[in-house]
């Protein structure tokens, strides 16, 4: 797990240290168990400030997670955006979200926390939603692939979900790359190796490369 430190600068507003504040304690104590009373001190403001911000401490996570759901999906936006092959978007789609879960660690070890405890104790978002857009927009790529002749003939769902995991596993640096700095190469290599499961035969029998054969290095 990552935690993000608080902004603590004196040009940071009231607001921008509540936002900071309450990610970093959901991330280390859990959202049920981070009181208001924590992040108003984490943050050095007083109640009237979370109050007129945010509203409660309920709030103050639904505007964090909204924000994240933008992200992704201007994120999505920008990889389908460019066109190209299904595999160029993919590897683009794959990266973009690969970016913001690392963008967002702290919040996403929360959500991860939020999905596994019982119901009652989590915010009124459908967290759920959001996963299953991708996973609705991988397999759609899947199947225009394989209609085109660019794919063979695979199960697009059973695809769709082996590259979310591919995300995942990329999006976790601490546990799978606990030196840092290879995120990117082993992204790299895992869309490579899924991709090249994927890909129709070549006529002259050449491998597939994530980069090299989608243009997107």
């Amino acid at each position: 797990m990552t935690l993000q430190p608080a902004a603590t600068t004196p040009a940071a507003s009231g607001r921008e240290r509540l936002l900071a504040a309450a990610l970093r304690l959901f991330a280390a104590k859990g959202y049920a168990a981070t009181s208001v009373r924590d992040i108003l001190r984490a943050a050095g403001v007083t109640a009237p400030v979370l109050y007129h911000h945010f509203g409660s401490k309920e709030g103050l996570f639904l505007f964090l997670a909204r924000d994240a759901k933008a992200k992704v999906e201007a994120a999505r936006a920008r990889a389908l955006g460019a066109g190209g092959s299904a595999a160029a978007r993919i590897v683009r789609l794959c990266r973009a979200h690969s970016a913001v879960r690392r963008q967002y660690a702290d919040l996403a070890w929360v959500v991860e926390q939020i999905l596994s405890g019982p119901p009652e104790a989590a915010p009124p978002f459908d967290f759920r939603a959001v996963a299953l857009e991708s996973l609705r927009l991988f397999e759609g790529l899947v199947e225009e692939g394989i209609a085109s002749g660019e794919f063979r003939a695979c199960p697009p769902r059973h695809a769709a979900l082996a590259l979310m995991g591919v995300v995942e596993i990329a999006a976790r640096p601490h546990i799978f790359d606990p030196g840092g700095g290879r995120s990117d190469e082993q992204l790299e290599g895992m869309l490579t190796v899924l991709l090249s499961g994927l890909a129709a035969a070549r006529a002259d029998g050449s491998p597939f490369r994530a980069a090299a054969d989608t243009g997107t290095t």
